[in-house]
């Protein structure tokens, strides 16, 4: 199980229940609050050595930018979704693209928002969409964490258009394996 060295956190995310959740799990974790999830000086200076130790810390914030990418290849739509980076420490990971921005997990609380734009647009569609929701994360690593996986289908399951797609390299799966959808 993740248990984070030190966590950083945006103050918005105390406005979202999982926020408070994560927050209250990793009580006992070294907090740094923050402006923004996506420029964290103190981590963009670190050396690339560091990598392994960056991975150590969660950084929690509020995605604010939700921008759809359209991919053709395997979803109709790439969606960065509710988390970005990894806890793991793969060399030979497409998400390193740079060591000191991409190197620690981050999780975006306002998966509510997130997902309701993913339901809207599918039922605004004249045609069944698909979207790659664990194109920035591996959303079974992630899960171990913040239940999101679970929490997205459950919550999915139910919308009349559209489908969801994510890789994964995890075998954590049983907890999504019972899940009626």
């Amino acid at each position: 199980m993740f248990k984070p060295k030190a966590i950083y956190f945006e103050k918005d995310i105390e406005n979202y229940q999982l926020g408070k959740e994560l927050m209250e799990k990793y009580n006992d974790v070294p907090k740094i609050e923050i402006e923004n999830h996506n420029a964290i000086d103190e981590m963009r200076k670190k050396e690339n050595k560091e990598f392994v130790n960056m991975k150590r810390n969660l950084i929690i914030g509020v995605r604010k930018t939700h921008k759809f990418v359209e991919n053709h290849k395997v979803s109709d739509y790439l969606v960065p979704y509710t988390s970005s980076g990894c806890t793991a420490s793969c060399m030979y990971c497409y998400l390193v693209c740079n060591y000191n921005k991409c190197a620690y997990l981050r999780l975006f609380v306002n998966r509510e928002n997130m997902l309701d734009k993913i339901i809207k647009t599918a039922e605004k569609s004249e045609k069944d969409l698909t979207f790659e929701i664990g194109s920035n994360s591996d959303l079974i690593l992630e899960n171990t964490i913040t239940n999101n996986l679970v929490w997205t289908i459950e919550n999915f399951k139910n919308t009349k258009k559209g489908k969801l797609t994510f890789p994964t390299k995890f075998d954590m799966v049983d907890d999504i394996l019972n899940l009626r959808t």
